[in-house]
């Protein structure tokens, strides 16, 4: 649906892929695109820390972009949240992300105050970087992504989130190896899940061994920081493989790239160091209706069904690692 005015504010700092698809859907959506962008005045903190990109850049960034779409526009400065629209009668639509939307509807409530017609929201969904968190402009001025969501950092788990991760999960299989093993069989088959990923030697072999093929496996030759005897046996199955080096206690930044391409296709990921935390980009990444099957040392087995809401509580977790440069 095309309306005839259409409006969208922000500071565009940093220009990104997440401000691709805002300004996108606001020339796809309407005949003439009204841009707010925030002044110096409105941005005091990041300007004292001198972070932020001038107005001028950050106008230029945005007519770059915008050039294309050969559509009327006009770009003029905000020093609050609301800007004009609550003024501007012949407004006829906003475009809001998830981070602005409640702004939009303060917006349309003060305009129903005023007797002015409220506009129709436009939602726009977040934008992912390679490790499947929200690409913003403050991650990018951090330097740990760049403008087009590549990562740009390796994570390093905190003692706190270690001591967390070692409290055993609801969704554990545990008992014999024997049981477990047959069980979680047993479970994957009834569930139908599209693709079945494991992140373990001795996971993967458990499951290879019973006759059951995971799409693919990540494995580093190790189970507890032990050499097994068995990485060729476990890989030897896997026409696709892949290689990838990560440190104890950490994601490389390279891992989001392997991993990534990896479950694309059925295969193996050989890590050089060790994979006990690529549980995380694995569930990340993975496709929904998919499961991740890993090991939790002296307990059992551990199962993530690959859903939107896991994502989300995993995508926290990774917000509370320390990042590193390098």
């Amino acid at each position: 649906m095309e309306f005839k005015s259409v409006t969208l504010g922000g500071t565009f700092d940093r220009f990104h892929k997440g401000h691709e698809l805002f300004l996108d859907t606001a020339f796809k959506s309407g005949e003439k695109i009204l841009i707010g962008l925030t002044t110096h005045s409105m941005l005091k903190k990041l300007i004292r820390k001198n972070s932020i990109w001038s107005y001028e850049r950050r106008k230029k960034a945005v007519e770059e972009f915008i050039k294309k779409y050969k559509k009327e526009y006009t770009i003029f400065p905000i020093e609050d949240i609301f800007g004009p629209t609550i003024k501007i009668e012949d407004l006829d639509a906003i475009v809001a992300t998830e981070g602005t939307k409640h702004t939009c509807e303060r917006i349309n409530l003060i305009r129903k105050r005023k007797g002015i017609k409220e506009l129709k929201i436009i939602h726009v969904p977040w934008v992912y970087s390679d490790d499947k968190r929200i690409i913003s402009s403050s991650r990018v001025r951090k330097g740990e992504i760049d403008m087009e969501g590549r990562v740009l950092v390796d994570y390093s788990i905190t003692d706190r989130l270690k001591e967390e991760l070692r409290r055993p999960p609801k969704t554990i299989l545990e008992g014999d190896n024997f049981s477990v093993t047959r069980d979680l069989i047993s479970y994957i088959k009834e569930k139908k899940f599209d693709y079945v990923v494991c992140v373990g030697d001795e996971v993967s072999r458990d499951l290879l061994e019973h006759g059951f093929k995971p799409r693919n496996i990540i494995v580093d030759g190790k189970v507890e920081r032990k050499p097994t005897d068995y990485l060729d046996k476990i890989i030897e199955p896997y026409s696709n493989k892949f290689y990838v080096k990560n440190p104890p206690g950490g994601i490389s930044k390279e891992s989001w790239r392997v991993i990534s391409e990896a479950l694309e296709k059925e295969s193996a990921v050989i890590v050089d160091g060790e994979e006990d935390l690529l549980a995380i980009p694995t569930i990340l990444l993975a496709k929904n209706n998919s499961v991740v099957i890993y090991g939790q040392p002296g307990r059992g087995k551990v199962i993530v069904k690959i859903e939107e809401c896991k994502k989300q509580k995993w995508r926290k977790r990774l917000g509370e690692f320390k990042t590193i440069r390098r």
